[in-house]
């Protein structure tokens, strides 16, 4: 028996090689196919000329980049001659690998106490977590070329508008320095209290899928984590504060 789970589970995943070595061929001749290796040492930056296909090669709108954090999709991801990211290939994974499931990074137990830190924001003003106790915490991990980031703010802007008048604190943490913040908030807007130079904030939460959103209740409890960017964060978000409060 436990030689037959063994061997579904090797076809399982030369079904899946067979199926990413496919050649599509609505994706440009000159575009390549980045291994899972690369993936993981290269930086996704997902920019508006960037075109999504599904498996038939149907364009798909920008809007569908919430599929990266859906487990049922693999995206494929193609790069041009000078490794700049141009396509993203969308492979539905039903019958082919059950065992990729959502990112790890986004997996934690209701109520762990979140970790404390010490950050300072673009004005000079400090922030301890341990003191904002009383208060929900929402944190948001972005940086300035992060395309699934920017495309987020509007929404998260609207948030932080709803909840002004309550005892909500918004902290963005990027590892982006002071200088090239400001210099990004000239063109887009981010309502969220910026504290750049935060890579230590970063490392201790093992952060490295962005943009990621951590809801932190008044006790200092960790009650929502969202990985990737999706399209109704701001109901996700709105939905956790008001359980929080």
């Amino acid at each position: 028996m436990k030689f037959l789970k063994s061997l579904s589970f090797i076809l399982s995943f030369i079904g899946f090689g067979l199926l990413q070595a496919q050649d599509f061929k609505f994706i440009p001749k000159e575009q390549r196919l980045l291994t899972d290796e690369e993936v993981k040492t290269t930086e996704i930056i997902i920019t508006p000329d960037i075109l999504l296909f599904n498996e038939t090669g149907k364009i798909l709108p920008m809007s569908q980049v919430q599929l990266m954090t859906n487990s049922n999709y693999k995206p494929l991801f193609y790069v041009d001659q000078n490794e700049r990211l141009k396509s993203i290939l969308f492979i539905r994974l039903e019958g082919v690998n059950k065992t990729i499931q959502k990112n790890p990074e986004a997996e934690f137990t209701k109520g762990e106490k979140a970790l404390d830190f010490i950050t300072t924001d673009l004005n000079g003003n400090t922030f301890k977590l341990s003191d904002l106790k009383g208060q929900v915490v929402v944190l948001n991990f972005w940086f300035t070329k992060c395309g699934p980031c920017i495309s987020e703010m509007p929404e998260l802007n609207n948030l932080t508008e709803n909840f002004k008048n309550k005892k909500v604190k918004f902290l963005a943490i990027t590892f982006n320095s002071k200088e090239i913040v400001k210099q990004f908030l000239k063109d887009t807007a981010f309502d969220y209290t910026i504290t750049p130079n935060a890579n230590d904030v970063i490392t201790m939460y093992g952060v490295q899928s962005y943009p990621t959103s951590i809801v932190i209740d008044k006790n200092g409890n960790i009650v929502t984590k969202e990985v990737g960017y999706r399209t109704n964060i701001k109901s996700v978000l709105t939905k956790a504060i008001d359980a929080a409060l």
